[in-house]
């Protein structure tokens, strides 16, 4: 004989669910007590015969219940976990950190989309003065200028791989960095990396780890005999960033609860929401004229 059955909170719970809820509960119960038990038929509340299985019956129903508690706990953990997410961007703008809850809004607003098939591409909210305004930006940016990288080997490589799908003629014009930065970063000639190391403030948040596109406009010189000669006139460098969440990254700890966050949990939300699309973030370009042209040969 088996202990005796004591209802617990699982009895309290199941009595306070609805009719139609009971019905499903039940139904469930049935089915696992006769693929447990073997047994099909009606039992008999007053049949002492039968006491050991009402008992089987009671305890398979608490232990669906249990299950049943275990999904609602998950949905609303999912529903909190939501919640979260979106309230991000009112964090955001909150900190002070007004661009990247721009970029975030603009993820959550899109259809999926998903790396490297981005949506179309983010370039009227990061702006180069800006960006500047962080050291470490404002340290990679001047080591550009410091070594001149336009005139560097990548970059001559660079041009020569540009002149060989684009065909130029001697004496025209090589690049317009008026043009809109989508347009001007088909080509750029090199870059440098400006990592985001444990800072945590307004441009991580935007964008994280990111690159310093170099272009630049003057005129091809001369061009044959396999070699090439252009003259710089103007250095134009903007923002190039991939606004994604790919990967295992965390995010930080959001929410009132500090949740932690990670890359998955917008993955995740994606899936369960179908939005969250990610794309391309461009900064507008930022010009300089050089006092004097740099010219620069290569081989074709």
């Amino acid at each position: 004989m088996s202990d005796i059955y004591k209802p617990g909170w699982q009895s309290h719970e199941y009595h306070r669910l609805s009719r139609t809820q009971r019905a499903a509960i039940s139904k469930e119960v049935d089915r696992l007590f006769r693929e447990q038990t073997g047994v099909s038929r009606r039992l008999d509340p007053t049949s002492s015969k039968d006491l050991e299985l009402r008992r089987k019956w009671l305890r398979i129903r608490d232990t669906v219940m249990d299950k049943r508690e275990d999904e609602i706990n998950e949905e609303i953990d999912a529903m909190r976990r939501d919640s979260i997410l979106t309230e991000i961007p009112d964090e955001m703008e909150w900190m002070g950190w007004k661009q990247a809850a721009q970029l975030l809004e603009t993820w959550f607003e899109r259809t999926p989309a998903i790396t490297p098939n981005y949506s179309a591409a983010v370039t009227n909210i990061i702006k180069m003065d800006w960006v500047l305004q962080f050291g470490r930006a404002k340290v990679a940016y001047d080591q550009i200028f410091k070594e001149r990288i336009w005139t560097n080997d990548a970059s001559r490589r660079r041009m020569a791989a540009i002149l060989k799908q684009k065909p130029r003629v001697a004496g025209q014009l090589w690049g317009d960095l008026s043009k809109p930065v989508t347009t001007v970063d088909e080509e750029w000639i090199n870059a440098r990396p400006v990592s985001n190391g444990l800072n945590f403030d307004a441009m991580s948040g935007a964008l994280g780890a990111f690159e310093l596109q170099v272009a630049f406009a003057g005129s091809l010189l001369s061009i044959g005999s396999g070699e090439f000669q252009v003259s710089i006139e103007e250095i134009g460098i903007y923002v190039k960033d991939s606004f994604d969440f790919n990967g295992s990254q965390f995010l930080g700890f959001w929410g009132y609860r500090d949740d932690p966050i990670n890359n998955d949990d917008f993955r995740q939300w994606r899936a369960q929401n179908n939005a969250g699309g990610d794309f391309r973030v461009f900064s507008d370009v930022k010009r300089t004229k050089l006092t004097t042209p740099d010219l620069v040969k290569g081989s074709l």
